[in-house]
């Protein structure tokens, strides 16, 4: 343990098998297991998940073929070279301990499928070796294969706990079943929430806990003192990452994308996985990021600091995530082919009038959006009559959904109440109509900056401009037909008691006008545009706004210029 993760050589060399059979013959079969593991886990990076590097640690002796002159004692031979292979397995666990790693799985089991193999069949390697030693080395790469799947319930891994938990005969005693069961304990550890470590610890209290000599009965403490097999819950760390829809509260399925750092044996690699899942151990990752496009991107950078996913990991590995409007949960789009129901019309227009609110549930599956399809977008008895509301409605609704802004759909429907009073003349306050003229510079402003400011806006259609619109041709068409109020008001004069003190108060704040009392008899002398502007510098009134008071303030009602230009 001094020199582990070492890859001294020279200390390692100490404890090779021997090359030759007369010093073959001094070593126990059991030890020999234990100098190939203690051997293996001092060059830790040479161990490597294939068949190749497991049979590189038997000698050279043991293996090809065999002079009939020499003595060779084959009994010997046949338990030093299961031994040695078990031991180099259980190595090869270690070092995968916790990763899942395909490669390793396959060349363990293998190897145990070979030993199920000898064992099943009563012949010559059979006897020579012994049912105990083979049973020895088989439980032994059990244990392997259980560290390098552990936390996964692997059904391979479990199969093979089944099948020997139901040997009962021979040599099948006490300690066999021990770790049989330590192994089903190790494939399903903390239930699914834990794995194990690779750190220095872990593997020391791994070694305690799984030492290869197993006890005849339940009270057979000689060799290994029974206690130390719970050691192993030293080396267990949670690292199960489950997402969690932040608006449900239920799990889910995400797609996560793991960026490992580059090492010498690959170089910075990317790989996808499907969360809920086991994540990597964290000293070899660079970051994890919640990838799209069913969910809003979520990254979380390691290179830098890793407690917060690590106390992340610590709460149950919960990691709360947002639905994209217009996408599903893969448990309800498993393919993902309703979700691409927006994508597939190429105008937003067209899209719009192929939008049924029937099919909302294809978009999304947010309560609130529905509830708004079902009672606000569908055809009734009451509203049967008012096509053009649903069209709007639905209009709205599609624009939130595909959009990704379904917190939106509020404030597309106060646009259009305010829009709609002011149209009806049963405004009651002119708050709404300040608000409209807010939103309306702030979209101007970014429509001046370019095309480029209009992707992170949260109104990106041409409802807004159509809006716009609205409120413009009713304050003209008010204007025209109630010019001498607006006359009235800049004189100072009282105003008729007919009901237009709303509508005025609407016109003023939403064209930005102050108070006009002290500065009319300045622009009543106007007899030009010009002199209207030149006049005007101090009346800090948007040069828009204040266009559309010249017919009034060159005394035209009619209006010399087309209101709709400005």
């Amino acid at each position: 343990m001094i020199y582990l993760k070492t890859n001294n050589r020279s200390i390692a060399d100490w404890l090779k098998p021997p090359d030759t059979w007369f010093l073959l013959d001094f070593i126990k079969p059991e030890f020999l297991l234990l100098r190939t593991l203690a051997r293996c886990i001092i060059m830790w990076d040479e161990i490597l998940p294939n068949t190749e590097w497991v049979k590189s640690n038997i000698p050279q002796i043991m293996r090809g073929t065999f002079d009939p002159s020499e003595d060779i004692n084959m009994e010997t031979m046949a338990q030093a070279q299961d031994y040695i292979t078990a031991g180099a397995c259980m190595a090869l666990g270690l070092r995968f301990a916790g990763s899942a790693n395909s490669d390793a799985f396959d060349c363990l089991y293998e190897f145990a499928r070979n030993f199920m193999k000898i064992m099943s069949f009563a012949g010559t390697a059979a006897v020579q070796t012994g049912y105990y030693n083979l049973q020895t080395g088989l439980s032994m790469i059990l244990l392997a294969m259980s560290m390098v799947m552990s936390g996964t319930g692997n059904l391979k891994v479990l199969q093979l706990c089944r099948f020997f938990h139901k040997r009962t005969g021979g040599e099948m005693n006490y300690g066999f079943h021990m770790a049989h069961h330590m192994a089903l304990g190790l494939l399903f550890l903390g239930g699914g929430r834990y794995t194990l470590s690779t750190s220095n610890s872990a593997i020391a209290a791994l070694l305690c806990a799984l030492y290869p000599h197993f006890p005849a009965h339940s009270t057979d403490n000689r060799y290994h003192l029974q206690a130390l097999r719970h050691l192993a819950v030293l080396a267990a760390e949670p690292r199960l990452l489950v997402p969690v829809d932040v608006d449900s509260l239920k799990p889910c399925y995400a797609l996560l994308e793991v960026t490992y750092k580059e090492t010498k044996w690959y170089d910075e690699t990317t790989v996808e996985l499907m969360a809920p899942t086991m994540l990597p151990e964290l000293h070899l990752l660079k970051k994890v990021k919640v990838k799209g496009p069913r969910y809003w991107e979520l990254s979380v950078d390691l290179s830098k600091e890793t407690q917060h996913l690590k106390s992340i990991l610590c709460r149950d590995g919960v990691l709360y995530v947002k639905l994209r409007a217009g996408q599903l949960p893969y448990k309800d789009d498993p393919q993902g082919w309703k979700s691409l129901l927006a994508s597939t019309v190429n105008r937003r227009n067209s899209g719009v009038r192929a939008f049924k609110p029937e099919a909302i549930s294809t978009f999304t599956s947010e309560p609130a959006l529905v509830s708004f399809a079902e009672f606000f977008c569908k055809t009734s008895e009451e509203i049967k009559q008012r096509d053009d509301t649903l069209v709007l409605f639905s209009a709205m609704l599609y624009e939130c959904v595909t959009q990704e802004c379904p917190e939106m759909l509020p404030t597309y429907i106060a646009i259009e109440q305010a829009v709609g009073a002011l149209r009806r003349k049963d405004l009651l306050q002119t708050f709404p109509l300040w608000q409209m003229r807010l939103v309306v510079e702030l979209w101007d402003s970014r429509v001046q900056r370019g095309p480029n400011n209009r992707h992170d806006a949260l109104l990106t259609s041409e409802f807004l401009p159509v809006m716009k619109n609205m409120v413009d041709v009713a304050l003209d068409s008010w204007l025209k037909e109630n010019s001498s109020v607006l006359r009235s008001y800049m004189r100072g004069e009282a105003l008729p008691q007919n009901g237009q003190s709303m509508a005025l108060a609407c016109f003023l704040v939403y064209r930005s006008i102050p108070c006009l009392r002290n500065t009319h008899t300045q622009l009543e002398s106007c007899s030009s545009l010009g002199d209207v502007l030149s006049r005007s510098s101090q009346l800090r009134i948007p040069l828009r706004d204040l266009l559309r008071l010249v017919p009034v303030l060159l005394g035209s009602a009619s209006g010399a210029f087309p209101l709709q230009a400005f």
